[in-house]
Formats: structure tokens, C-alpha cells, sequence
């Protein structure tokens, strides 16, 4: 049965029957049932069926969905899709760069999303369609991809400027394989603050989450070294891990060593007083993201690039005193 056959049994044109199928609001109630009816009753219903979505669909990529982290950005940001009338689709792409442009041809060819927001990407994301994209992450070359920043460097340095008006000269990291962009931010601004790094007081692990931060903080204790006074831990579930693991030892925060962590997410329920963390601003960030991609959807997309940054903070908390000297 052609949609011809169907519009003449149904006395309609061939437009109507195709709008009507496509649940368009342009034809009344009782057309589209009259013609729905016709369709079922020749078995072409399914073959022509075709329902648009009324809402924007927008694709949400992310690194994974473990720990609070990305969990929070995922669901803030579904937060501020449905505040803007669409719906959310979120796809894990593991920290794999592969999997990333993967999951970015799919929705940009295969699905047809509307929008895609890119949360810290593997790599550059690249896109040679009209389908919008914005990423959270680093600054992105490519027209067609904008771009939302996380200015780290600036409450990386006052953090740093911090300690060495408290005293301290030797400042450690304590963090784990996948946090990578943390870890040379920590070498860039040391370095930059003219202290110098020891390799004892530097402790990459394979573990994650807070057991990362026992196994780091434990690496670093071993060397039989002079300890770090303070520490950057390079995100909250690292910072309890390194913690817990300095009380088992008999060392306690900040008396023995301070610690300050490299993001806000557990910073209001932390155990042992106000953590000294650089804050993330995740909801911030979301908001601008999903606000750029609503911006090119509602004007048309077109090629031009847009940036925005989200400046992050150093905030003082209870984790953080001066060194004391041991005589």
C-alpha cells in the first residue's frame, strides 16, 4: 500500500495522511484517526508511522558516571536541559578517546541528536556537521565545537601562595592515573611558585577513589624521606583516603600535614571540619554549557566559536595550618 493508495481510500491528499502519520498538529484529532485507522486496517500503519519528537534531544557525553563528580555534573546538567525544554540522552565513553569519537559520529549521523555537550573529553572533540556541540574542558581549535573552561591556574595559585605565607616549603600531590590534568596543574604552579618538587613527595596511583589516596599517601611515607608539610589531593574521595590512611599512622590534618583538595565535591560533608578545597563551581558550569547549546539552537547554528570560563576559587577551610617543625 503506497501513501497515494492511502490518501485516496481516505479522500485526503498525500500530504495529509504523511502529517497525519507524523502525529503533526496541523490535522484535527478525528483525520488522523479516520486515516491511522485506514493505515492499520491495510497493514501499513508501522511503515509509515512517523511521530516527531516535540522536544530538542540533547546527547550528554561523559567519562564515566562512578563517584560524585561526574554523577553531580550529569545530573545538573540534566537539570538545566529539561529548564530549557529538551531532553537529555547520556552515553559513557570511559576516558577513551576511540570510544569518544565514536559515540560524537553516532549522534552526529546516526541518531541526529539536536545538541551534544562534551564533559571532560579524552581529546579534542572534532565536528564537521551542523549539530551544535559544546565542550567542558580545555579550549577546542575546531568552529564547530564551544567551548566551556574551567580556569584552574588562578585558585591553583593563590592555594600555593597560601601555604608559603603559612611556611611551608614543601608541598606534595597525591593523586591517581586518570587525574592527569590535576597533576600538571600541581607541577605548572610549583614550579611556577619557584619551590622545588621532591620525587618522595609526589605519589601517582592505579588504584582510584579513596583508595588512591591510601595507596599514594602511603608510597610517600615509605620513602623514609623528609615529609611533605602540605599536600594537594586531586579530588575529594582522594583527600578522605590520604586522611584516614595518615590517622591509622599516627599523623592527623593539618598538625602533621595539610591538605588541600583540588575540588569541592565532598567539601560539605567532609568528617573532620571544613575542607580546604578549590571550588569547582559545577552548577556554573553546566548552566553555560547548556546555555550555549540553547543559544545556537534557538538562532541557528551556523560557524561561529564561542568560550566561556568559569573562574574557580581557593577556599580556606580547617585542613590547612602551619607546618610544625620537628626538633
Amino acid at each position: 500500500m503506497t501513501l497515494t493508495k492511502l490518501a485516496q481510500l481516505a479522500g485526503v491528499s498525500v500530504s495529509t495522511v504523511s502529517k497525519a502519520l507524523s502525529e503533526s498538529a496541523e490535522i484535527s484529532e478525528g483525520t488522523r484517526a479516520a486515516i491511522v485507522a485506514l493505515a492499520k486496517e491495510h497493514g501499513c500503519y508501522e511503515k509509515y508511522y512517523n511521530p516527531k519528537y516535540q522536544k530538542k534531544l540533547i546527547a550528554v557525553l561523559c567519562p564515566e558516571i562512578l563517584g560524585n563528580h561526574y554523577g553531580r555534573m550529569a545530573n545538573d546538567m540534566e537539570h538545566e536541559i529539561a529548564a530549557h525544554g529538551g531532553t537529555m540522552v547520556l552515553s559513557v565513553f570511559g576516558f577513551r578517546a576511540e570510544k569518544q569519537r565514536e559515540l560524537v559520529e553516532y549522534y552526529t549521523k546516526f541518531a541526529r541528536a539536536d545538541g551534544i555537550i562534551v564533559i571532560e573529553p579524552a581529546e579534542k572533540v572534532k565536528n564537521d556537521t551542523d549539530i551544535p556541540i559544546v565542550q567542558i574542558g580545555p579550549e577546542n581549535e575546531s568552529r564547530g565545537v564551544d567551548c566551556v573552561k574551567a580556569e584552574l591556574a588562578p585558585a591553583m595559585e593563590e592555594a600555593v601562595r597560601y601555604l608559603r605565607k603559612l611556611g611551608h616549603r614543601r608541598i606534595g600531590f597525591v593523586g591517581e592515573e586518570l587525574a592527569t590534568p590535576e597533576y600538571e596543574a600541581f607541577l605548572e604552579t610549583v614550579r611556577r611558585a619557584r619551590l622545588e618538587i621532591l620525587p618522595g613527595h609526589v605519589a601517582v596511583s592505579s588504584a582510584r577513589f579513596e583508595e588512591a589516596g591510601r595507596d599514594a599517601m602511603g608510597k610517600i611515607l615509605s620513602t623514609g624521606d623528609e615529609l611533605p608539610t602540605a599536600v594537594f589531593a586531586a579530588y575529594s574521595h582522594i583527600a578522605l583516603g590520604t586522611r584516614r590512611f595518615l590517622l591509622e599512622k599516627g599523623l592527623s590534618v593539618p598538625r602533621d600535614m595539610s591538605i588541600i583538595c583540588m575540588d569541592d565535591i565532598l567539601s560539605d560533608t567532609y568528617q573532620w571540619g571544613d575542607l580546604s578545597c578549590i571550588r569547582m563551581h559545577i552548577g556554573e558550569l553546566c548552566a553555560s554549557a547548556t546555555e550555549l547549546l540553547f543559544a545556537k539552537l534557538r538562532k541557528g547554528h551556523g560557524r561561529t566559536k564561542r568560550s566561556v570560563s568559569v573562574i574557580r576559587e581557593f577556599s580556606h577551610g580547617d585542613t590547612v595550618a602551619p607546618p610544625v617543625e620537628k626538633t
